[in-house]
């Protein structure tokens, strides 16, 4: 038989044998259930802040520990004495097994793709999404070599060992992800912690790639960072071959000294390598990551003197957060909602407030249209508001209002061109002129806002997508349970 087809024929049997599990189908289904139920849930905000990361990026890490105990099941339920004393090739049967959990990793990445349409159907494919669909099968391929090596290395009855080795080297690499960004953000990328974290391959990738997740900078050059990685990720594989053919026998280790001084170095050198010649010259400044404005001067959580009510509605209690309708659901993009901006003028009611000329604009696709009638008006009609524990606006002189002037301005808002089905959130900026009794001159109103948006059928188009396979998981494990039982 040739190595071709012994390979493949191991590896049609080690894919059936995988999938023949009684609860192999239902896990299955499970985990494609809760990555989907995180990508509806991702909707409601930025679909790439949240579900991306985990998605393409730490979900792809827990093949590391399922690589372990894959690779290591054998000695535990003593199968391998059959791949040690059968006439099958110890060498062909290894690379079958790694094939078997590449296919598993193809899968997962497939099992992505019907939420990824769905966004890409609104809004495209944007620059950092285009990074994640590299670094995904990156991680994969880094995560089965890792923990390949892992299950190689533990060759006791128990998989507590590798599985438990395999959990821990996924939470350093996961972990080393946001300290890695935290640094670079404090401009200490290429201090020793700094150093420290490139020793996760996903730190690696992502500077190999030139992307960032929340930092402001990228590494000025790769070089250096893409030959740590192949080291890292060659080397586990080259290793763990090794080790399965020449260095252990059936249930026990048959290495010599000089070879476990060479298994020992060789972890040290692809542990250490990353750490001390990765690029670390974070110039570069780092790419966009969709569309999304540089909202100016504008900070959630700061307050402002607009306010954003259904048609006749009060005032929120809290008054005023920069988001307007953040107390509210999201408006819908690309539909008209009507709402009553309200200006908080910082004038008592005791003086008299005319010829009030306001101007109302939107930026990045806000499509603002709002009564002409009600933005000039001679004599405005307007509302009275008391402010307590001194929240009014400041008067002129620096004092708080406490019974206070409202315009009220009815205008209609439509948001355009997401760029991200969720937590959209577009600039508007208010201005306006009064004359105040007793005064000489005009007087100015500048306040700068934002509303919330997201793409309003998403949830439900990314619930029904996340369901597919998930249910041919199930009506599969049904199957095999009617067959079983």
């Amino acid at each position: 038989m040739t190595m071709a087809l012994s390979i493949a024929t191991l590896y049609t049997e080690e894919l059936k044998a995988t999938m023949r599990g009684r609860f192999a189908w239902l896990g299955a289904a499970v985990i494609l259930l809760a990555v989907g139920g995180l990508a509806t849930v991702g909707t409601q905000d930025t679909w790439l802040d949240g579900y991306g990361i985990i998605a393409y990026g730490l979900v792809p890490l827990g093949f590391i520990p399922l690589a372990a105990g894959m690779i290591a099941s054998p000695r535990a339920n003593r199968f391998v004495e059959c791949v040690f004393t059968a006439p099958v090739n110890r060498r062909d049967w290894l690379t079958a097994k790694f094939l078997v959990l590449a296919t598993l990793g193809a899968a997962y990445y497939v099992a992505l793709v019907p939420m990824m349409v769905v966004y890409n159907w609104h809004v495209g494919i944007p620059p950092l999404l285009q990074k994640f669909l590299i670094w995904t099968p990156g991680l994969l391929i880094a995560s089965i070599a890792v923990g390949t090596l892992i299950g190689v290395l533990f060759i006791g009855r128990s998989l507590a060992a590798p599985a438990g080795t395999g959990m821990g080297v996924l939470l350093a690499y996961a972990g080393l992800i946001p300290l890695q960004e935290l640094m670079v953000a404090q401009g200490n990328g290429a201090t020793r912690t700094g150093h420290l974290t490139l020793a996760s391959p996903a730190v690696l990738l992502k500077n190999a790639l030139g992307f960032t997740l929340a930092a402001s900078s990228i590494p000025a050059t790769t070089k250096l960072t893409w030959i740590s990685l192949l080291v890292l990720v060659i080397g586990a594989l080259v290793l763990a071959g090794w080790v399965f053919l020449c260095a252990q026998g059936v249930e026990t280790w048959e290495a010599t000294g000089r070879q476990r001084w060479t298994i020992t170095l060789a972890i040290a050198a692809m542990t250490l390598l990353p750490v001390m010649f990765a690029d670390t010259n974070y110039d570069n400044p780092a790419p966009h990551a969709n569309s999304a404005p540089a909202i100016r001067a504008l900070f959630s959580r700061a307050g402002t003197s607009v306010a954003l009510v259904p048609p006749g509605g009060k005032p929120p209690v809290r008054c005023c957060s920069t988001i307007l309708n953040r107390d509210e659901w999201p408006m819908g993009t690309d539909e008209r909602t009507v709402r009553d901006l309200l200006l908080l003028l910082p004038v008592e009611t005791t003086r008299r407030v005319t010829n009030l000329h306001a101007k109302v604009a939107g930026e990045v696709g806000l499509e603002v249209t709002a009564d002409t009638d009600a933005l000039v008006q001679a004599a405005p009609l307007l509302e009275m508001r008391t402010y307590p524990n001194d929240s009014g606006p400041a008067a002129a002189d620096g004092h708080h209002v406490v019974t206070g002037w409202i315009a009220r301005i009815p205008m209609t808002l439509n948001p355009t061109k997401p760029w991200d089905i969720g937590g959209d959130r577009y600039p508007l900026t208010v201005s306006a002129t009064y004359q105040v009794e007793g005064d000489s001159q005009p007087r100015t109103f500048s306040a700068r806002a934002a509303v919330d948006a997201e793409v309003a059928s998403a949830i439900y188009e990314m619930g029904a997508a996340s369901m597919i396979l998930p249910l041919l998981c199930i009506a599969a494990s049904i199957v095999r349970w009617r067959r079983t039982r």
